[in-house]
């Protein structure tokens, strides 16, 4: 089940078996604490903890899932970093206990994958719940981030959107408890109930005269003496040089990718989907994509390649990054 689904069936019947995995720990976490919260665990005397990292024994493990209460009035166990669920050894003993759970005990299993074709998947599937916590995809963000206003008891309109959905256009992933972090920020610094804009740069990822993010937008509307700014305001910070080549290389691939698809009769907010970004995003890039020509985007895209080697070997320093940008502002 994917997270919203899981947690609605939380308020139902609380299963003796709970699986949660994947690689977004927002929503792991998440669920796990709201099964404790159904269980009502006492966790000073009905909860043991298993870490898989350090390496307890499986059959120390199995053994805890088995055990009848002692101190409290249940048994729980959480077994985190499980390693059942990949590989090809088997665990039948752990098996037969989950499809017969005592009805005091209860198991939640946290992973970061799950072999969705492994027996015991398909058991915790049957008796229990399995949690399959993905990362968001950009343009997926908008319910959570209804959802997360609302209990902030705050709103966010038109421009704030979209300033938001582009600086989430930037980040290499999405974190959700990276995004939780920084909205509960903003919120804070927000007297009033509605989030702007200008919150958002205030207070939200790094300020937009120093960010990624304004050096390719400068870029995109040809100012030029902006970028070179933009660069050297980077510079000074030497270790982030081979970032903003990574995000001008990224840059220009997406750019790329843009043309071929609108080439292929797909515009607007339709791109967001093979591009996998944020449609807003997307249609914007699509936009911009229009005041390239491909010729020069394939030429930067092996410069900057070209410049990636040159700066992590000495044999460079960001003026030949200063080149690549007059190029694109002056295409």
């Amino acid at each position: 089940m994917k997270f919203k689904e899981f947690m609605s069936a939380l308020d139902g019947e609380v299963k003796n078996v709970y699986l949660l995995s994947g690689a977004e720990t927002f929503f792991i976490d998440k669920a796990r604490e709201k099964i404790f919260e159904r269980l009502d665990v006492d966790k000073a005397t009905e909860l043991t903890i298993f870490d898989c990292d350090t390496k307890p024994a499986a059959g120390e493990i199995i053994s805890a899932i088995d055990s009848s209460p002692f101190f409290g009035s249940k048994n729980v166990v959480l077994v985190k970093n499980a390693t059942f669920f990949s590989g090809e050894k088997n665990f039948e003993r752990l098996e037969n206990i989950l499809r017969d759970m005592q009805p005091k005990n209860f198991v939640i299993f946290t992973a970061k994958t799950a072999d969705k074709r492994r027996k015991l998947y398909k058991i915790i599937s049957q008796v229990g719940a399995a949690l399959e916590a993905d990362p968001l995809r950009p343009w997926e963000v908008d319910d959570w981030l209804n959802e997360k206003l609302l209990s902030l008891g705050k709103i966010m309109r038109g421009e704030a959107r979209r300033h938001f959905n582009e600086r989430l256009g930037i980040l290499p992933e999405i974190s959700l408890w990276y995004l939780e972090n920084e909205l509960d920020k903003v919120a804070l610094n927000v007297t009033g109930k509605e989030i702007t804009a200008a919150d958002l740069r205030k207070n939200m990822l790094a300020p937009p005269e120093v960010s990624n993010f304004a050096l390719t937008d400068a870029v995109d509307e040809k100012k030029l003496k902006k970028a070179i700014y933009l660069l050297k305001m980077q510079a000074k910070f030497p270790p982030k040089i081979p970032l903003v080549v990574t995000l001008l290389a990224n840059h220009v691939r997406r750019l790329l990718r843009a043309k071929f698809f609108i080439a292929q009769g797909i515009f607007g907010r339709r791109l967001g989907e093979p591009l996998e970004m944020n449609p807003y995003i997307a249609q914007k890039l699509g936009e911009t994509a229009k005041t390239y020509r491909e010729k020069i985007l394939e030429e930067v895209f092996v410069e900057l390649a070209e410049a990636d080697f040159k700066l992590k070997t000495g044999r460079a320093n960001v003026e030949i990054l200063e080149r690549i940008l007059i190029k694109l502002c002056r295409r």
